[in-house]
């Protein structure tokens, strides 16, 4: 007798384009008789706001080593397009299927509410739908003080899952097992000015080539190295795509950064303390992944409104000029501008000149953070959705853990780009001026380089008093510390809380 549970079940791909230690795949083997695997070209999500060439290109290239993996074992990836629920109720119509596994996705609205309309129809038609973690992300978690444990049973305590062997396929009629060209999708507005030998691939075996060059060669650096954008793209782990579309499983990073750490133990030499140095600030990021995606899974609401809905009391201009300026890096702040048109092209810029873009938006421009998120979603190749929307927050400071801290365009050339090396290469109407005179730009003119745009600093103090203004009230004490409850680190809580206390001494210091 079969100990199989299902006759004919389906793996959804979705954020886990990969083989290896990929839970859903695993327990999809294991539990039906005939597997299709199928990843869905979604019309809806293509086209929203918050998606680009950028990310779809990225999906082409996973999806398609992804195939050539399956077809290497006897499988075919089947790729059909359209919306899932209706896709799967013709399919159940003409060949029934008894079960659906996928991971756990914590993602925008549109997947959320995408798969409550898959989870409905699955109950109706008696389809099992088993869905699967592959982070720290709890689903349904109550009290943030129960992560940690479970956290470290599921990324360090066990081991990755190798790729299964026992492999059995059926086929889906009519789903097609070719990617259409990209032109061919009909999304013209979703081209940005993307240069594809600039973009960082994305694959299950590039996401090991960067892990491991990472951990052997560049990682050294990673300490002192990750802050200036000359030196993060080297620097830097470069793993945030892999993550972010999983064709690595964080799993396996903790793995393999525990095993070189092992390594590096005993040695006393200075280039290996260094390297733990190095891989002791990676790992404490790598910490924090999973901490700010977990606000999105327990408050979906996030996408819309403020983490703290004290600050739904904020007022912003959103002067479209303005937002359009900062977008295409027009805004007369040279470093600002050259990392807005650098992520255009690469669609990637270190966390620093992230937070920089975000609060100057914010502060100096007076543009919500409602009204940045998307189109910078739209431009980073690493999107992820809980970790962008939370970040967006905290550096808007519009979730009251932390002090407000902006971070100014001018002083980064200074702290950053001292040479306007990195500016230079992606502003070249500057190329013929010197740093001193690039760095001076309120005050100058700079050729055919537009003038500042805004009043930076009268804006930042308005700004910054209205954010002040709303916590220092009692309500904002009350909220504050509800949402601290629900969505603070344990780990720094009480560290937290002394800064916040502090953060009023503090709150004039520039970044």
């Amino acid at each position: 007798m079969s100990s199989y549970r299902y006759k004919r079940s389906i793996l959804w791909v979705k954020r886990d384009i990969r083989l290896q230690d990929n839970t859903a795949l695993h327990e999809a083997v294991a539990q039906s008789r005939r597997l299709a695997v199928v990843f869905f070209l979604e019309p809806g999500l293509m086209a929203a706001s918050e998606t680009s060439m950028l990310h779809i290109e990225a999906w082409w290239q996973a999806l398609g080593e992804l195939q050539s993996e399956l077809r290497s074992r006897g499988g075919e990836l089947y790729l059909p397009r359209g919306e899932v629920a209706p896709l799967l109720a013709n399919l159940h119509a003409d060949s029934p299927i008894n079960a659906i596994f996928s991971h756990e996705e914590t993602g925008s609205d549109i997947t959320y509410q995408r798969d409550i309309g898959v989870g409905a129809w699955c109950e109706d038609n008696g389809v099992a739908w088993h869905e699967y973690p592959q982070n720290g992300v709890i689903r349904g978690l109550k009290d943030r003080s129960l992560r940690q444990p479970v956290t470290r049973q599921r990324l360090v305590e066990t081991d990755p899952l190798p790729v299964p062997s026992n492999l059995s396929w059926w086929t889906p009629s009519d789903w097609p097992t070719t990617l259409p060209e990209l032109s061919a999708l009909g999304l013209e507005d979703h081209v940005l000015s993307i240069q594809p030998k600039l973009l960082q691939a994305v694959s299950e075996s590039q996401a090991w080539h960067d892990l491991n060059s990472f951990l052997l060669t560049r990682g050294e650096a990673y300490s002192g190295g990750i802050s200036s954008p000359n030196t993060a793209d080297t620097a830097g782990s470069r793993l945030s795509v892999h993550l972010a579309w999983g064709t690595i499983s964080l799993r396996n990073v903790f793995k393999q950064v525990l095993e070189r750490s092992a390594e590096l133990k005993d040695d006393p030499s200075d280039e290996a303390k260094q390297w733990r140095k190095s891989l002791r600030a990676f790992q404490s990021r790598l910490h924090w992944h999973d901490h700010f995606i977990q606000r999105l899974e327990s408050e979906p609401e996030a996408e819309f409104r403020p983490l703290n809905p004290i600050f739904n009391a904020m007022q912003y201009d959103d002067d479209e000029k303005l937002l359009a300026a900062w977008v295409e890096g027009r805004t007369g702040m040279p470093m600002l501008d050259a990392c807005m048109r650098c992520l255009h092209a690469t669609g990637f810029i270190n966390f620093r000149m992230r937070a920089m873009l975000v609060t100057t938006a914010c502060f100096g421009l007076k543009l919500s953070w409602s009204t940045i998120m998307h189109p910078l979603a739209r431009v980073f190749r690493d999107y992820e959705p809980g970790i962008h929307i939370s970040q967006v927050q905290m550096q808007a400071s519009v979730v009251g853990l932390n002090a407000v801290r902006i971070y100014s365009p001018r002083k980064q050339i200074i702290d950053q780009d001292p040479d306007c090396i990195f500016i230079k290469k992606w502003v070249p109407e500057l190329r013929r001026f010197a740093p001193r005179s690039i760095c001076d730009y309120e005050n100058r003119k700079l050729g055919a380089y537009p003038k500042l745009v805004a009043d930076i600093d009268t804006n930042i103090k308005k700004m910054r008093t209205q954010i002040y203004d709303i916590r220092r009230t009692d309500k904002d004490k009350l909220i504050t510390s509800a949402v601290l409850e629900k969505h603070g680190s344990r780990k720094s809580t009480k560290k937290r809380l002394s800064k916040k206390r502090l953060s009023k001494k503090r709150h004039s210091k520039k970044s």
